[in-house]
């Protein structure tokens, strides 16, 4: 099971720290820095991609006040909602200011729900998170920009990999094609 210390302690293990964390409390700089930087780079990186554990549906009803211009109605983003990753009928939105501008009178949409339980982490984002978080405090606690910059590089090029692996996870969004050259063939 993993947890947040493991998760911490996996990155400082990855900028060569031999000072393990028991917790974030624990007074140490690197438990002082782990902490700092532990929510805010879980949600950057839950951001960062739609990654499946975390996508969540969401169905909403318009707020009373409508915007100003370019869109009929406005909502109100849920509150454990990181980011708006695709509607149900992939219509244009605008996210602004803690609301979603819409043109439908209810808005479904799939969105990145921030996820606070460690253990529901799927492996490949524990992995992404070590590393980021480890590129976070390279600077901090070895002062070492060359060691951010390859951990934040190896870091996207890990979120790739978790791409094709999430590729072939479950029933992919199809879009019809129609009068299109496969179609033609046959």
């Amino acid at each position: 099971m993993t947890s947040v210390v493991a998760l911490c302690n996996r990155a400082l293990a990855k900028i060569g720290d031999e000072l393990i964390i028991a917790s974030l409390d624990d007074g140490t700089k690197a438990a002082r820095y782990c902490k700092a930087l532990y929510a805010d780079t879980r949600d950057f990186v839950l951001r960062s991609y739609p990654w499946r554990f975390a996508l969540k549906r969401y169905v909403l009803a318009p707020l009373s006040e409508k915007p100003l211009f370019g869109f009929e109605r406005q909502f109100a983003m849920p509150s454990d909602c990181l980011r708006v990753w695709r509607t149900d009928e992939d219509a244009p939105f605008q996210t602004e200011g803690g609301l979603i501008l819409y043109d439908a009178p209810v808005l479904r949409f799939v969105g990145i729900s921030r996820v606070e339980d460690p253990a529901l982490f799927d492996p490949m984002f524990v992995e992404a998170l070590a590393l980021k978080i480890a590129a976070e405090l390279a600077v901090p606690l070895t002062a070492s920009v060359t060691l951010k910059k390859q951990l934040d590089d190896e870091f996207l090029s890990f979120v790739v990999q978790a791409r094709t692996v999430s590729a072939t996870e479950g029933t992919q969004d199809s879009y019809a094609v129609r009068n299109g050259w496969l179609e033609a063939r046959l």
